[in-house]
């Protein structure tokens, strides 16, 4: 239990503000579903920083305060000892503050804060839920962060390392936090920064853009007919995202991306050749995804690829 004199510090925070609140009073079952959605997130975001988290049982700390309603996350000593009490080595061993490959309790729930509300930017940014490696990726000047472009050119600059998260996505993810909006009602989720409070806005347009759904769903027709299964084909385009977890590449070819396997070992052979322009030789299949039906978007088994240029940059794997 907390004491009245503990000192917490607010990480970040889910509000729901609009003219069908009142005095920071909500329906029961909105609170059960933006909280419950809002644990999801932190978990997901929390397992990706260390597998340990996949792995044990542990409470995720909130307040929730009046005004608008508002979940805030929040760390402090007694609240840090509360969220690892579920927390058991095999050994037998309570868990320490700093017991996750050096990541601290409060580190990391900030730090998957920080990410949720990322997502929720790069999701209104590209006007898509999911599917990021259709759109264009670009390194910065920074090793640690990638460019993403919507379709106006605009770039959102995104961590590097939740750019690699958000390619594990579980479906919708944020579904339980968005289906609260209404069109009287938005949703803002928001962190704290010894700069200010950086807030993003989630109104009942956007509601759609968090139901993600199949990638399938993105596109409606045959993709490059003319690469039939079987083919051998030689492809020039430029490399723009790199999955060591899918083991796969992405070719931007004719304002297309073409997911791309090594015929043989892993992409980190390609890691020299990524964001340049390329010339990819292998063979194409129709049958990634199902042996009985053709897929709609072709797959480049990689034998071979040629860098048409070089920038010197390192791309999106580790190491």
């Amino acid at each position: 239990m907390l004491v009245e004199t503990e000192k917490l510090e607010d990480l970040g925070f889910v509000k729901y503000s609009g003219q069908g609140l009142v005095n920071g009073v909500i329906d029961a079952g909105s609170a059960g579903s933006a909280l419950v959605g809002l644990d999801e997130a932190i978990r997901f975001f929390n397992s990706q920083q260390s597998p340990d988290f996949a792995d044990l049982q542990y409470d995720i700390p909130v307040q929730t305060r009046a005004g608008s309603w508002e979940a805030v996350l929040v760390a402090g000593g007694a609240v840090a000892a509360a969220f690892a009490l579920g927390y058991v080595k095999k050994a037998g061993e309570k868990l320490a503050e700093n017991d996750f490959k050096d990541i601290g309790l409060k580190d990391a729930l900030k730090k998957s804060m920080c990410a949720l509300q990322t997502l929720t930017k790069l999701v209104k940014h590209t006007r898509r839920g999911r599917g990021w490696d259709q759109v264009r990726v670009e390194p910065s000047l920074g090793q640690h962060t990638v460019l993403v472009a919507n379709d106006r050119g605009e770039e959102l600059p995104v961590p590097l390392e939740y750019f690699r998260w958000y390619q594990q996505l579980p479906p919708r993810l944020l579904t339980k936090m968005t289906s609260v909006v209404r069109s009287d009602r938005v949703l803002i989720i928001g962190v704290f920064k010894e700069t200010g409070t950086d807030e993003v806005t989630i109104a009942e347009g956007d509601k759609k853009l968090f139901d993600q759904l199949q990638q399938d769903d993105f596109e409606e027709d045959i993709l490059f007919p003319e690469l039939t299964h079987g083919v051998e084909a030689r492809l020039v385009g430029r490399l723009i995202r790199g999955n060591e977890a899918s083991n796969s590449v992405g070719l931007e070819y004719m304002g297309h991306v073409i997911n791309c396997i090594p015929a043989q070992g892993s992409v980190r052979q390609y890691k020299a050749a990524l964001f340049l322009r390329c010339k990819v030789e292998g063979r194409i299949t129709r049958h990634a995804k199902n042996r009985f039906v053709a897929d709609r978007r072709p797959t480049l088994i990689v034998d071979r690829v040629v860098p048409l240029e070089d920038d010197g940059q390192l791309g999106l794997f580790a190491g």
